[in-house]
């Protein structure tokens, strides 16, 4: 008994840390982006600690121990105001800008004051905010890296995460496991091109133009260094829904679904409208925070205007006006709503989305079969995985019309294959062995009862690439192998040369 008690008191010891100030830096994000950051800091709040939070949006709601520095006009859609140009049009400029964005966000005055204050620990977002860790070097504090989206490279370096691009597709890449030759080699070419191109261009650019702003210390090291004396590395995915499975590091922490909450029911406006469509219930089309809707081209519009003024089912519209001039009488605009408390509702017959990976998620959660319309950066390899994972299917659009969109509608509403597969992938979202909250707690005060938890560092940060994939020993082995070969054959040809020679003499004797 006494030796229980004892263990007791020391998990219970162990367990406890005292309430920390957390300064969390996510000056460059999407809204969605905010969603994931904030289910990570709400759960910090939660536990008691101080969370300063620094972004470019409004705070939607007061929460206890929760403070929220706004940087002014940090928008992202400041930046790109339409991602309706291409899958990379949004990502290549947010590249090509970073370096301006970044020291703009870090001179702010709102920025330049939280400087002067005292915090524990900082966390921050992975997402063209390299130059916010002069931050952590004048602070000297143990810092978490947060990645809004799934691991990919060359975020996953930065915890010495090696990568199979063999079998684990390039996030950008639309390919699924098995991968043909072709294939596999161009996702290991963009894996690595990717790497070096984040490594000698988009990181030196951005610590370019802090320096110049004087922003960065003189005695800074590199941004190259800093960024890889991450404690850890805080992922926006599920572990036990990735597929294929592949293998983790324990500096990787999966909080996907953190944001994810159980539906409420809907404002009392909405659920009479809703209550108005009878059985055959409602359809949700939203394209996201991001993405301007209004963006949308005329002929696209008029196409979907079209095909939901069809349909029996009443449709609920994400829009970012108050009207619509040919708007269909079954069909409702909104420029907010409560996404995840109409998902939830056993009304709704189909939800339309762009594949974001927040969306993905939370349509998962709920259990709601999608039909992805794609507008950019990885939303179509998003919407990829989903038909190839069976709960949902995909219309680009480039292959949109009338007809196109109406038979895509019809069967992911009437597949009760999908319904099946997205309840069943729901299921394994939720068994966890602890709810995201309680992971993304534990394991920030784990950093601070640790001083950084150094001794997680992979070695593998540290090696060079050769001796990572051990191409020196193989080359050798190789070598020897060739050297041994040449020896043997040379060995045989002079032993041949013998034999015939003496043959020879013989026959002339």
């Amino acid at each position: 008994m006494r030796v229980w008690l004892l263990v007791a008191a020391v998990v219970a010891c162990v367990s406890s840390v005292q309430a920390s100030r957390i300064l969390f830096l996510g000056p460059i994000s999407t809204k969605s982006h905010k969603n994931f950051y904030m289910g990570v800091l709400n759960s910090l709040a939660d536990h008691g600690h101080q969370v300063t939070v620094v972004s470019p949006y409004k705070p939607s709601k007061v929460r206890q121990n929760v403070r929220e520095v706004v940087l002014p006009d940090m928008e992202i859609t400041k930046f790109v105001p339409s991602y309706f140009g291409g899958r990379l049009t949004g990502l290549l400029t947010l590249m090509k800008h970073a370096p301006e964005i970044c020291s703009d966000a870090l001179e702010k005055q709102e920025m330049q004051n939280l400087l002067k204050e005292e915090f524990d620990l900082i966390m921050m977002s992975t997402f063209f905010s390299d130059c916010f860790l002069s931050v952590v070097h004048q602070k000297k504090l143990p810092f978490i890296k947060v990645l809004p989206i799934e691991r990919m490279a060359p975020f996953s370096d930065l915890v010495g995460k090696i990568d199979f691009p063999s079998y684990v597709a390039y996030k950008w890449l639309t390919f699924n496991h098995p991968m043909t030759f072709t294939q596999r080699a161009l996702s290991t070419l963009a894996n690595v091109l990717s790497g070096i191109v984040f490594e000698y261009h988009v990181v030196p650019s951005i610590e370019n133009e802090c320096r110049r702003r004087g922003l960065c210390p003189e005695d800074m090291p590199s941004l190259s260094v800093l960024r890889y004396n991450t404690s850890l590395e805080f992922i926006n995915s599920v572990k036990t829904i990735g597929l294929p499975p592949r293998p983790h590091l324990p500096t990787e922490i999966h909080l996907g679904g953190i944001h994810c909450v159980p539906a409420q029911p809907l404002p009392k406006d909405l659920d009479d409208w809703v209550k108005g469509a009878g059985s055959d219930g409602f359809i949700f089309f939203s394209l996201g925070s991001a993405v301007t809707p209004s963006g949308i081209q005329e002929e696209h519009r008029r196409t979907l205007v079209k095909v939901f003024g069809s349909l029996k089912q009443r449709v609920l519209w994400k829009w970012d006006k108050d009207t619509m001039d040919d708007l269909p009488p079954n069909v409702r605009l909104g420029k907010w709503l409560p996404q995840q408390d109409i998902l939830g509702d056993p009304r709704l017959r189909l939800f339309i989305t762009h594949g974001g990976l927040l969306s993905t998620l939370e349509s998962m959660y709920h259990g709601v079969p999608v039909l992805g319309m794609p507008v950019c950066t990885d939303q179509e390899t998003n919407m990829m995985e989903v038909e190839a994972d069976g709960w949902g299917s995909m219309l680009l659009w480039d292959d949109l019309t009338p007809d196109t969109l109406k038979e895509k509608i019809q069967y992911v509403m009437t597949n009760k294959e999908l319904k099946a597969q997205v309840a069943h992938r729901s299921a394994v979202m939720k068994d966890q062995p602890q709810h995201p909250t309680e992971v993304a707690a534990y394991w920030v005060e784990y950093v601070l009862r640790h001083n950084g938890a150094t001794h997680l560092r992979c070695p593998s940060l540290d090696m060079p690439w050769y001796k990572l994939y051990n191409v020196d020993v193989w080359a050798t082995v190789v070598g020897v192998m060739l050297l041994l070969f040449w020896l043997f054959y040379r060995l045989l040809q002079a032993l041949l040369r013998c034999i015939f020679s003496s043959a020879a003499k013989r026959k002339v004797d």
